[in-house]
């Protein structure tokens, strides 16, 4: 069976990512997973964010005294799970959700693909502005360059078609 993993930041762009993969694991007969990673600078900021800001909207915000180290990662995960639980009803195929904390993001998707043994790996390419690029990096680049699987890249954003 083959396993395709579908990374996301449960972004609106980020989507056609998960769709992209459902359609592939339905042609396939494979399994999907979805996977979210958070880094710990967002779990350091919890406190510093609007309830509206977090996750994209996606989750509901616990009071500022019921917040703990671990409540962004779980949030995180809720959403995976639920969105893991959407695109299964819509698309009628098993999706494993899950989010996981990522000192480095690239590490924690290629830890992930061994841990499952994914046989392909979905990635989305926002189309950054060169200057961002250069200054923060391209998380797909880096993740195809890391890849000891095959990787799949999706453009996604606003020039995509």
């Amino acid at each position: 069976m083959v396993r395709i993993l579908a990374a996301t930041d449960f972004s609106e762009d980020s989507r056609c990512v998960l769709d992209f993969t459902a359609n592939l694991v339905r042609q396939t007969g494979g399994k999907m997973y979805l996977l979210h990673a958070v880094e710990p600078c967002m779990m350091d900021a919890v406190g510093s964010m609007a309830a509206d800001d977090m996750l994209g909207g996606f989750a509901t915000v616990p009071q500022i005294e019921d917040k703990c180290d671990n409540c962004i990662l779980a949030m995180a995960d809720r959403r995976a799970k639920q969105l893991a639980e959407a695109i299964s009803n819509q698309y009628e195929i098993p999706i494993y959700g899950k989010a996981e904390e990522a000192d480095d993001i690239v590490e924690c998707v290629h830890d992930f693909c061994r841990r499952h043994n994914i046989n392909i790996l979905v990635i989305g390419n926002r189309h950054h502005s060169l200057l961002t690029s250069i200054l923060l990096g391209n998380t797909a680049e880096k993740l195809v360059r890391a890849a000891k699987i095959p990787v799949t890249v999706v453009p996604c954003g606003p020039k995509a078609k």
